[in-house]
């Protein structure tokens, strides 16, 4: 084989296996707030068949929102899931920021995934952007006659 040929084989093979590590985490790029409204971060674990998320080990989800970004809780875990028992947890996690600004939060998430035999520590980042736009102003009052 020419070697131009064998090192675009090896390229792709390191590609797929990068690209289906056996489980997903589903967190959007951008969330858009009003100021002084709440607003929801839907956070996903997908796993693929044959594996799972263990229900013994910890599942950690750590949230860093930077600027005038809030959030109740820095530090979830499984039992603050919208269905804890789900082998798939979700989290809606209540943003609030009472300043216009583009800002982030920083979502780090790990857990063990679980083969039939063995399980694997997963550690994953994600970084999503909140764009909050400025409240709109009360309309003015009437003028009187």
């Amino acid at each position: 084989m020419k070697p131009a040929l064998v090192l675009v084989l090896v390229l792709v093979l390191a590609s797929r296996a990068y690209a289906e590590p056996g489980w997903d985490l589903k967190v959007p790029e951008r969330v858009e707030l009003v100021a002084g409204d709440a607003g929801t971060l839907p956070i996903a674990i997908s796993v693929d068949r044959g594996l799972a998320i263990s229900k013994d080990a910890g599942l950690v989800l750590d949230l860093a929102p930077e600027g005038a970004v809030e959030v109740r809780r820095k530090r979830l875990g499984r039992a603050d899931a919208v269905d804890p028992d789900a082998d798939s947890p979700r989290f809606q996690v209540a943003l609030r920021a009472d300043a216009a600004g583009d800002y982030r939060v920083r979502v780090h998430l790990r857990f063990w995934l679980c083969g039939q035999k063995s399980c694997r520590p997963i550690d994953a980042r994600r970084t999503v952007a909140v764009a909050v736009t400025a409240a709109a102003a009360p309309p003015a009052p009437a003028p009187t006659p």
